[in-house]
């Protein structure tokens, strides 16, 4: 029989061991959610991809990957354990209404986690490692040529579905930047260099091409 565990446990208990991998065993995450009100509404199954987890907004988001590699964001009620990254799961959801901050309080119609647990099979994008990605960059001819250390300055976050990436070269007290890449992780794993004086990114032959 599977475990169940309640959103609020795994708030409590998920903090220290975040980083632990995920049990081969099937785990389901229950929302808080009021089962009176649960047996009202219409619960939705999905299997979806767990990409990584969301809390710089007004409300906490589990982002996700669809069989399309279509991006889904979903609102939870708690963290989400970081061993189910890139893990296929089933998630049930149903249709909520949210408050916007700010003075007018809008209401708008928002995806919301109901309950979700690992499934076996093989994951809708190729999960890829952040020393994968680190190789990927310091292989790019130009960065070989160009810089002597490669490193993430920003990872996934606030909405952002990508690394952002300096390459440069080390002095005794300075780093002089080369190129700034971003790497896309999802939904396809894709480069490009960006420009922050324009605020612009180009794939890689574009910014040759422009610098020639």
């Amino acid at each position: 029989m599977m475990k169940s565990f309640t959103l609020f446990a795994v708030a409590v208990t998920v903090l220290a061991a975040c980083n632990t991998k995920v049990s081969e065993a099937p785990h389901e995450v229950e929302s808080i959610t009021e089962q009176t009100v649960i047996a009202e509404i219409t619960l939705n199954t999905d299997t979806l991809q767990f990409i990584h987890f969301e809390d710089n907004f007004d409300y906490w988001y589990a982002v996700f990957l669809n069989s399309k590699n279509d991006t889904v964001n979903l609102v939870t009620d708690s963290i989400v354990p970081a061993g189910f990254k890139n893990k296929l799961v089933e998630v049930q959801w149903f249709t909520d209404t949210l408050s916007e901050a700010g003075d007018n309080e809008s209401k708008y119609a928002a995806k919301r986690m109901h309950a979700f647990k690992a499934i076996a099979g093989r994951p809708f994008v190729a999960a890829i490692s952040e020393a994968q990605i680190i190789i990927d960059v310091k292989n790019i001819p130009e960065v070989k040529g160009g810089a002597d250390e490669v490193r993430i300055v920003e990872r996934p976050a606030n909405g952002k579905n990508y690394y952002l990436i300096e390459t440069g070269t080390r002095g005794e007290d300075n780093f002089s930047r080369f190129w700034t890449i971003r790497v896309y992780i999802y939904p396809k794993y894709d480069m490009r260099v960006y420009d922050a004086a324009s605020e612009t990114e180009y794939t890689i032959e574009e910014w040759k091409k422009r610098n020639e």
